[in-house]
C-alpha cells in the first residue's frame, strides 16, 4: 500500500481536505438539518436504481486516500488530479454493479469466507502498521519498543481520521476483491481450452525461449523456461558457497565496478585465506561420501541458489562458475571454482532436460493461465454491460476538493 509515500503526503492531504472543499449550496433557503438530510450526490445510476448512489462524503473519503496513497501533493499538476478523480469515481461505480451482480445471481458470502476476509484486512492494517513503525525507527533510534508501537498507531489513526475512512472501508473492498472473483469464475464456468489452442501457446513459449537462447547464449537464464525446454548440453548443477565476509566483497566488487581488475583479482586471492579452514572441512565431508544436499543445508551461505541449471556458454551466473562445472568430467564429480564471492563447490548432479512429465505439468500449468484470462475477458465484458445497463452519471462539479 506504499505507506511510507502515504505518510508522506499526509500532511498535504490533511491540508487540502480542510480548505478545499466546496461548502454546500444552501442558496435554496435549506437549513443544515435539510442537508444533512439529502446529502450530495457525487454519482448515481441513470436506469433508476435505488441505493446505489455514491454520496460526495463516499467520495472524498476515497480519493483522499487515493491522493496519500500514491503521493500526490498539492503541488500535483492538474491533469494528474482529474485523472485520479475519475480513477476513484469509476471505481467505486465498479463497486456498485459487482454488489449488485452479486446480489441478482442469489450469491453469499458463507461465515468462514467472512473470517478469510477479515483476516485479510487485520494482516494488511498490521504491515501497514509495521512499515510505519519502520519509518519511525529509521527517523529517530533513539525511540523505545513502546515508543515506537504508540508512534505507529498515532500516525495510523491520523491516516485513517485524515481521510475519513475506517476499517470498514478496508474490509469492503476487501469484500469486493471477493465478490468479483466469485462473479468471474461463474462467468468463467463454460469456457475451455482447446487442445490446438493449448499447443499453440506452448510451441510459442518454445519457439520464444530457443530465439532467446540463440541471440545470446551468454545472457540466457535457463531457469526461467526450465519447465519447457532446455539447451542440449545443459546441466544441473548443486553449489556450496564458502562467502567472504561482506566487507572483503564490498571492497572486491568497488574494485571491478572501477575497472581494477588486477587489484580485484589480488585481493580475492589474499581474502580466501580467512575461508580456508571452513573450505577444508566440507571438502573432507565430501571426500568422506557424505550427502552433497545435506552438506548445502548445512554449510551454503548462498541461501537464495542450491541448484543451478547452467546452459552451455551463460555467463549468468559467472564465468568462473560455467568454466568449472561443465569442466566436471563425470556425473557426481565435483570442483571448486574461486569467485568475487568466494568459494564455490560444485557438483554435476546430472544433464538438465525437460522431461514428458515436467513439460506436461506446464502445460496444465498454461492452461489454467489461459482459463484465468478468458474468465478475466468475459468478466470486463459483462461489465461494460453492466455500465451500460445502469448509465451511471457523474456530477463532476463534486470530484474536486
Amino acid at each position: 500500500m506504499r505507506i511510507k509515500r502515504m505518510l508522506a503526503a499526509a500532511a498535504v492531504v490533511l491540508a487540502m481536505s480542510g480548505c478545499s472543499i466546496k461548502p454546500a449550496d444552501t442558496s435554496s433557503g435549506s437549513s443544515p438539518a435539510d442537508s444533512a438530510e439529502q446529502p450530495e450526490i457525487a454519482a448515481f445510476p441513470g436506469n433508476g436504481a435505488t441505493g446505489m448512489e455514491i454520496t460526495r462524503e463516499e467520495y472524498r473519503g476515497e480519493y483522499l486516500y487515493f491522493l496519500a496513497k500514491n503521493g500526490y501533493t498539492s503541488d500535483t499538476d492538474a491533469d494528474t488530479l482529474a485523472n485520479a478523480q475519475h480513477q476513484v469515481i469509476n471505481s467505486m461505480i465498479e463497486e456498485r454493479l459487482i454488489r449488485a451482480k452479486f446480489a441478482e445471481n442469489g450469491m453469499t458470502i458463507s461465515d468462514s469466507d467472512r473470517e478469510s476476509i477479515q483476516k485479510d484486512v487485520d494482516t494488511g492494517v498490521a504491515a501497514m502498521i509495521s512499515s510505519m513503525k519502520s519509518a519511525l525507527a529509521a527517523a529517530d533510534s533513539s525511540l523505545s519498543e513502546e515508543e515506537l508501537d504508540e508512534g505507529a498507531q498515532a500516525q495510523y489513526q491520523q491516516l485513517l481520521s485524515t481521510c475519513g475512512i475506517s476499517e470498514d472501508t478496508f474490509y469492503g473492498w476487501q469484500e469486493t476483491i471477493f465478490m468479483k472473483q466469485k462473479l468471474t469464475e461463474k462467468l468463467g464456468a463454460d469456457a475451455v481450452v482447446t487442445d490446438e489452442e493449448l499447443n499453440s501457446q506452448l510451441q510459442a513459449l518454445i519457439t520464444a525461449a530457443q530465439s532467446q537462447y540463440q541471440s545470446s547464449p551468454a545472457t540466457y537464464n535457463g531457469q526461467n523456461y526450465a519447465g519447457i525446454w532446455i539447451p542440449e548440453g545443459s546441466r544441473a548443477v548443486q553449489a556450496i558457497l564458502v562467502s567472504f565476509d561482506y566487507d572483503a566483497y564490498s571492497e572486491i566488487s568497488s574494485l571491478r565496478y572501477e575497472g581494477k581488475d588486477e587489484e580485484a583479482d589480488k585481493l580475492r586471492e589474499e581474502s580466501l585465506g580467512g575461508l580456508q579452514e571452513r573450505y577444508e572441512v566440507i571438502i573432507a565431508r565430501i571426500v568422506a561420501g557424505d550427502d552433497f544436499g545435506k552438506l548445502m543445508e548445512e554449510f551454503n551461505d548462498d541461501q537464495g541458489n542450491g541448484t543451478f541449471l547452467l546452459t552451455p556458454g551463460t555467463e549468468v551466473f559467472g564465468k568462473e562458475i560455467l568454466d568449472c562445472a561443465m569442466g566436471i568430467d563425470t556425473v557426481g564429480g565435483t570442483d571448486t571454482a574461486v569467485t568475487d564471492y568466494g568459494y564455490y563447490i560444485l557438483r554435476y548432479e546430472s544433464d538438465a532436460v525437460v522431461t514428458d512429465e515436467t513439460l506436461n505439468a506446464t502445460a496444465e500449468q498454461l492452461r489454467g493461465y489461459i482459463l484465468e484470462s478468458k474468465s478475466g475477458e468475459l468478466f470486463d465484458a459483462e461489465m461494460e454491460k453492466w455500465k451500460t445497463e445502469y448509465s451511471y452519471e457523474i456530477n463532476e462539479e463534486f470530484l474536486e476538493l
